[in-house]
């Protein structure tokens, strides 16, 4: 038996249970299509980067590609025979234009006419030209055509349906109901008008997918911001790693041909292509009754409380859990500081962030305003390279110094330092945060952020920035870690010190949360720990690598995932360590790409209040038996049932302890002070 599962069938097990929550009876209607519709670009990311790498690399891949296959059809099974019929019972149509009554058909014909297809391309495809570079991911209308003249052979084209100028789904006129017809659909109706004096004889609809890996020399050029938008520019261009056609017909046939695609790389969809937008119906205003009830992030009662945010944090570190409680307390310390004539200085790392993003606007402002700013903005974050770009591109002109880290790495830490000058000196204010600067995932993902003015961590950030800004050497670390400098070697050496520590009358004790383990050293050192009679309780969201459950290898390890309405993000760290526990947290996931080619932080949560915080939060993770899955030995996830017991949801109960920490806030707040607002429960209202 193979110690390691297989890193991609691992990333597929996960699509898998992603699927699994899309197909639960439990949740409402449009929840579920959200999370088909997260499948489908997850799948959509898999092809492009995983796929498109085991093929450039050579690697067999067959397996993957059958494992894919099979989950794809399920979605597909899924979404026709349940979600598609739901969906109509709830007044969501789909319509064929020849199935439209004459006002919707005026209503069509006005809107393909005027808008539609003064926009549309016809491209032939033939052997007698050049074949065409089709754009990754972009819906393709594809017409087989006859020249009556002749009759003899077939010609093919394809017309692109421009994703950002049309809607997909075109709502039509109505009393009820919401009828609507897709795009495609519209213009097969009229494809008679773009070929004229040709038979149409077949039509269908396809999709090609590209790899997405950039590739450049990050020492040869200094203008990296150039470089990156002509990275980008190539990806365009990439190899073609799936073709997905609406039917196994000779158009299908004669395009994987042309464009050399094997056998195992056609995806045939019966279903409608890309369904990651047409999960987009989920985002309709209205519909309560078939939606989850929104989740208003809670306000962090210490925040809301502070008149003085500098105040509060020299005098207490300030733990946030989002999207439980709200990322305004990380706009708010931003916001204050760039308006605040005190403040000197501003360092920020940026990994993803809003297009529109209130973090962005006020280093903006505060650069503006001529305080030194520093952002460091990693260009290189899959596909946010483009809006990453734009930013840089605006805080430069702001009068930002905007750099682009260090040649060779990603810059995945999370780190925010203020400096402000105070009656008594210099003093620095620090975030760290396993998420991104992101007020929009903020109120998707599960993350955790602290703030504070400790002098040792201070130091640590400081040393840092410089680090990643300047030429100095990796430092020291007093309290921190940095990847790839010793991060893995720090986990190794605590996972070896719970090793040692442990004895049958003091068992040792690791828990640890994030989203993928993939680490072979680091799995190892966990195999050598579970044979020392340590316990190991593991939450991995995503892949995991490790077996568990294995006798004289894993036994004393346990592996659990949850998949749930917020995504799971965080990265949180126990260590037993003989009684004296220790808790840390972490942008860094167990995987060699995290320990060895990118920067990341392992930072301490050190005070009470908020290690108790963080221990009770990894207690109801590993006590979840509503959202969560357990591996077994074989590879199988298998849902975890309360059966009989209590029924516990993690997610749930954060909610419900954001909301108590708000009641006792508003309680101890004058009546003339207090914001209103809704109180939506986190439990889903069924339809």
């Amino acid at each position: 038996m193979d110690k390691f599962f297989d890193r991609e069938l691992s990333a597929l097990e996960f699509n898998g249970r992603v699927l699994a929550e899309g197909m639960d009876p439990s949740n409402p209607l449009l929840e579920r299509l959200k999370f088909v519709g997260i499948v489908s670009g997850n799948m959509d990311e898999f092809f492009m980067v995983r796929v498109a790498s085991l093929k450039a690399s050579g690697e067999p891949l067959e397996p993957i590609l059958k494992k894919a296959q099979e989950l794809l059809e399920k979605r597909n099974e899924y979404f026709l025979k349940t979600m598609v019929p739901e969906l109509e019972a709830g007044g969501f149509v789909r319509l064929r234009p020849e199935s439209c009554n004459p006002q919707q058909l005026a209503f069509l014909d006005n809107y393909f006419h005027k808008e539609i297809l003064p926009v549309l391309t016809p491209i032939a495809m033939g052997s007698d030209r050049a074949l065409p570079v089709l754009a990754n991911l972009r819906l393709h209308f594809v017409a087989g055509l006859v020249d009556p003249r002749q009759r003899t052979g077939r010609q093919y084209a394809v017309v692109e349906i421009p994703p950002k100028i049309f809607p997909r789904m075109v709502f039509l006129p109505t009393e009820k109901w919401y009828p609507f017809v897709l795009i495609e659909d519209l213009i097969a109706a009229y494809a008679a008008e773009l070929f004229p004096g040709y038979e149409i004889a077949e039509k269908g609809v396809m999709r090609l997918t590209r790899g997405a890996e950039l590739t450049f020399d990050e020492e040869k050029d200094e203008d990296f911001m150039r470089i990156m938008t002509e990275a980008l520019r190539e990806r365009r261009t990439g190899d073609i790693v799936r073709l997905e056609v609406s039917a196994e017909e000779p158009w299908s046939r004669a395009l994987r041909d042309m464009f050399s695609v094997a056998p195992g790389e056609v995806v045939v969809n019966p279903s409608w292509i890309d369904l990651k937008t047409i999960s987009q119906i989920a985002l309709q205003p209205g519909f309560e009754s078939l939606k989850r009830a929104a989740w208003e992030p809670r306000v962090v009662p210490e925040f809301d409380r502070a008149d003085d945010l500098w105040e509060l944090l020299r005098g207490k570190n300030v733990l946030v859990f989002h999207p439980y409680e709200s990322f305004d307390a990380v706009t708010r310390l931003l916001d204050t500081a760039a308006d605040d004539p005190d403040v000197l200085a501003i360092k920020q790392t940026l990994y993803r962030t809003d297009s529109d993003s209130p973090i962005l606007r006020a280093l903006e402002r505060a650069a503006e305003k001529g305080k030194r700013v520093t952002a460091v903005i990693e260009l290189k974050a899959r596909f946010d390279e483009e809006n990453n770009i734009e930013w840089a591109r605006r805080l430069t002109i702001a009068g930002a110094t905007v750099l682009y880290g260090v040649a060779g790495m990603k810059t995945h830490a999370k780190a925010c330092l203020i400096v402000r000058r105070e009656r008594d000196g210099i003093r620095r204010y620090i975030h760290l945060s396993t998420g991104n600067y992101n007020a929009k995932t903020a109120r998707l993902y599960s993350d955790v952020g602290i703030f504070t003015t400790d002098d040792a961590i201070a130091n640590d950030v400081s040393a840092f920035f410089n680090m990643i800004t300047g030429y100095s050497q990796p430092a020291t670390w007093a309290k921190i870690e940095v990847a790839p400098y010793g991060l893995r070697r720090r986990l190794l050496r605590m996972i070896r010190r719970e090793t040692l520590r442990s004895s049958p009358d003091n068992p040792g004790l690791i828990r640890a949360k994030m989203n993928s383990l993939a680490d072979a050293d680091l799995i190892e050192a966990l195999y050598q720990a579970s044979n020392a009679g340590v316990r190991i309780e593991l939450n991995v969201r995503g892949i995991c690598r490790l077996r568990p459950g294995v006798k004289h290898l894993s036994e004393n390890i346990r592996v659990v995932s949850i998949v749930d309405q917020f995504l799971e993000h965080s990265r949180i760290f126990h260590f037993h360590n003989g009684g004296e526990e220790e808790v840390y947290l972490s942008s860094a996931d167990w995987m060699p790409r995290n320990l060895d080619r990118r920067l990341e932080l392992l930072f301490p949560a050190e005070d009470a209040e908020s290690k108790k915080r963080l221990i009770e939060a990894l207690d109801l993770y590993f006590r979840d038996n509503t959202k969560a899955w357990a591996l077994q030995a074989d590879g199988r996830w298998e849902r975890i049932d309360a059966g009989k017991s209590k029924r516990i949801r993690a997610q749930e109960v954060l909610c419900e302890r954001a909301i108590t920490s708000e009641d006792i806030l508003m309680k101890a707040m004058p009546r003339e002070l207090k914001p209103q607002r809704p109180r939506p429960t986190p439990e889903a209202k069924k339809p």
